[in-house]
């Protein structure tokens, strides 16, 4: 099933694979009636304000989620923009890997940790909470309809490297504070599923590959093209057996 969500709201969005997936969402042959692009400081992001200045659909909003008061004002901005349609895809995409930390636990500290846990469980979370009323509604007005992206969806990018199993049978790298907060988000979806799922809300943890970007470094296996085009397919093509699941942006589900 092709993507062809009316609403969506992407975080992060002002670069990376935040910018690529506003990219592609537009490029798609049912794009949406609005697209709503948050990012940390909307003034400074050239490339997001450039499409939204092509693009009506696109709406540019501030958004920090390691803030409430931003999530709580980006949700009710959101409310406005969408009205009685509501909103049937939030991606939380905003991320953090501060690598100057290194990996080892010699190396760690309170603060980094808890950054971490903050902006990559803490932060999806409370999005989560807060703009669960308008995926409700997005989902009350299609009830007949099988659980999808298309319906009503939180979809929530974690890492092959939140997976425990992975992590136990590779014996790679430790990366503590990345791999802690993505563990921690992935189990969180598994709750939040748990949870939305008689609304007939979909809920996924999706990986997106190991990608070149800031982020990823340009050692990463695969451009952000690469990973955003396949990442749009799988949100597209899950419906309830995949809900609760980590699935990686070629569609296998990854062990937990």
């Amino acid at each position: 099933m092709p993507l062809a969500a009316k609403t969506i709201l992407v975080t992060g969005a002002s670069r990376g694979l935040g910018l690529e997936f506003v990219r592609q969402i537009l490029q798609a042959s049912a794009a949406p009636e609005v697209l709503i692009a948050a990012c940390r400081n909307p003034s400074s992001a050239y490339d997001l304000q450039n499409l939204a200045k092509a693009h009506p659909s696109v709406k540019v909003i501030k958004l920090d989620v390691e803030k409430d008061e931003d999530i709580i004002s980006a949700a009710q901005e959101t409310k406005n923009i969408v009205g009685e349609r509501g909103l049937n895809l939030l991606i939380n995409n905003a991320g953090i890997y501060d690598k100057t930390d290194g990996s080892e636990l010699k190396t760690q500290s309170r603060e980094n940790m808890q950054r971490h846990f903050d902006v990559n469980c803490s932060g999806p979370i409370i999005m989560a909470q807060k703009f669960l009323p308008l995926l409700e509604q997005a989902a009350a007005q299609n009830k007949s309809q099988p659980m999808s992206s298309n319906k009503a969806a939180l979809i929530n990018i974690s890492s092959i490297m939140a997976s425990q199993n992975v992590t136990y049978e590779s014996g790679r790298g430790t990366s503590f504070h990345y791999k802690c907060s993505k563990s921690a988000v992935t189990m969180a979806t598994i709750l939040i599923s748990r949870e939305l799922r008689a609304a007939g809300i979909l809920a996924l943890s999706l990986h997106p590959g190991w990608v070149r970007t800031d982020m990823g470094t340009e050692k990463g296996d695969i451009s952000p093209e690469e990973s955003i085009t396949g990442c749009l397919q799988v949100i597209g093509s899950q419906g309830e057996e995949s809900t609760g699941k980590l699935v990686n942006y070629k569609g296998d589900v990854i062990p937990f």
